[in-house]
C-alpha cells in the first residue's frame, strides 16, 4: 500500500538522522568521561577503545529508544502539519492503521533493544568491571604517572613520581603521603622498586628521609634510611567468578547478573533490575504508540515546542521506570505490581491521549463514549 511504503520510509530517515545525532552526543560524552578517568588514574589508557565501546553498547538500547520515538513523531508531525493525515483519512485510511504501520516499522528494533537490555547489558558490565578490576590490581607505583599527584586505590595515600616506573618497577624521586588515624606521613626517596614478600606487595625505597607528626601538632619526627619497605597492599585473592556459585553471586553487583538468573530469584534487589530490564523494551513501544497522538497538535503550535513536550514525556518515563526500580529495590512493591502500575498508567495515558486525538478504532471509541 502507498501509504504503508511512503510513511515507513520516511520513518526511516528521521531514525537514520535521530540515531546519527544522538549517538554522536552520546559517544562524545562518554569519549570526555572515560579519558577524564584515565586521567585521574581510574582506567588503563590502554583500555580506553574497549571501555568507551563496552559504554556506547550500555547506553544503546536508550539511543534507539529515543530515535525511534522521535522518528515517529516527526514522520506523523510533518503528516498533519502538511494536511496529510486529512487526505489520507478521506481516502479510508483507519486510525488503527497508523499504529500498525508505526508497530512493523518499529518491530525490528524493538528487537534489538530488548535483546540489548537483556543480553548486552550484564554482559557489558561484566566486561566493564573485569577491566577496571584488573586495572585496580595493578600496584599504585605503577599506575602513578610521572609528574601528576595520584591516589593509592584506598583513597589514604598519595604518590608523586618525577620519573616513572619501568617495565621492572623502579622510579626515581619519589613522594608519598600517607593519613591514616589522625597521622601524616611524609617519605621522600631517591628512588623505588617494587617487590612481593609473604602474599603482599612492597616498595622498597632507597636513600631517603621520612617525616611524621600528629595531624595539628608540632611533634615531627625526621627519619633517615638508606632503604626501607613500604607495604603496598595485600595481594587480591581469586576473582569473584571463580567463587563457588552462591558466594560469587552474593558479590556480584545485580547489573552484572544474567537476566535468566534473576528471573529465577526473590531477591529484592535483584527483581528490580529485572524489573528494569523488562520495562526498557515494554516502554519503548509504549513510546512508539504514544508518539502518534503526540504528534496531533496545532501545527501553529510549531515543532520546537513539539520536540520538548515529547522528549519531557520521555524523560518522565524514564525517571518512573528508574523509580519503580528504587520501590521494587526497597520492598515498597513486588514485581507484578510495579509493573502492572508503571506501564498500566502508561498504557491509561495512551488510550485516552488516542481517544482525546479522535484516533480510537471506531468500535472501541463508541464504547468509550
Amino acid at each position: 500500500m502507498l501509504l504503508d511504503s511512503s510513511l515507513r520510509n520516511e520513518m526511516a530517515r528521521h531514525f537514520g538522522a535521530s540515531f546519527t545525532v544522538l549517538f554522536s552526543v552520546v559517544l562524545t560524552l562518554l569519549l570526555i568521561r572515560i579519558l577524564g578517568q584515565a586521567t585521574e588514574g581510574l582506567a588503563d589508557p590502554r583500555d580506553l577503545f574497549l571501555l568507551i565501546g563496552l559504554a556506547c553498547l550500555s547506553y544503546l538500547q536508550f539511543i534507539l529508544g529515543l530515535a525511534l520515538f522521535l522518528a515517529v513523531l516527526m514522520s506523523f508531525s510533518r503528516m498533519y502539519r502538511d494536511s496529510e493525515m486529512v487526505i489520507w483519512s478521506g481516502a479510508g485510511a483507519q486510525p488503527g492503521h497508523f499504529f500498525r504501520i508505526a508497530l512493523r516499522f518499529s518491530a525490528p528494533v524493538l528487537v534489538v533493544i530488548a535483546l540489548l537490555t537483556l543480553v548486552a547489558w550484564p554482559w557489558a558490565n561484566r566486561q566493564d568491571y573485569a577491566l577496571r578490576e584488573r586495572f585496580e590490581q595493578r600496584s599504585d607505583l605503577s599506575r602513578a604517572a610521572p609528574g601528576q599527584f595520584r591516589h593509592s586505590a584506598s583513597g589514604t595515600r598519595v604518590f608523586f613520581i618525577a620519573k616513572g616506573a619501568n617495565a621492572n618497577g623502579l622510579a626515581r624521586d619519589i613522594f608519598i603521603r600517607d593519613l591514616e588515624q589522625g597521622r601524616e606521613t611524609v617519605t621522600l626517596a631517591r628512588a623505588a622498586t617494587l617487590i612481593q614478600r609473604d602474599g603482599s606487595r612492597y616498595l622498597l625505597l632507597s636513600d631517603g628521609h621520612r617525616y611524621t607528626h600528629t595531624v595539628g601538632q608540632s611533634d615531627y619526627q625526621i627519619t633517615g634510611f638508606a632503604q626501607m619497605g613500604v607495604r603496598l597492599s595485600a595481594l587480591r585473592g581469586p576473582a569473584v567468578s571463580a567463587l563457588p556459585g552462591a558466594a560469587g553471586l552474593a558479590t556480584t553487583p545485580s547489573r552484572e547478573i544474567a537476566t535468566t538468573t534473576l528471573a529465577l530469584s526473590d531477591n529484592p534487589q535483584w527483581l528490580g533490575e529485572l524489573s528494569w530490564r523488562i520495562g526498557v523494551p515494554v516502554s519503548s513501544v509504549l513510546l512508539v504508540l504514544m508518539a502518534i497522538p503526540l504528534a496531533a497538535t496545532n501545527p501553529r503550535a510549531g515543532r520546537a515546542l513539539q520536540l520538548i513536550v515529547a522528549v519531557l514525556v520521555y524523560l518522565i518515563y524514564l525517571n518512573f521506570l528508574n523509580a519503580t526500580q528504587h520501590w521494587i529495590d526497597a520492598g515498597v512493591l513486588h514485581l507484578g505490581s510495579g509493573l502492572l502500575l508503571l506501564h498500566g498508567s502508561a498504557l491509561l495515558v495512551l488510550l485516552l491521549l488516542a481517544y482525546a486525538k479522535r484516533l480510537l478504532p471506531r468500535p472501541l471509541a463508541a464504547r468509550a463514549a
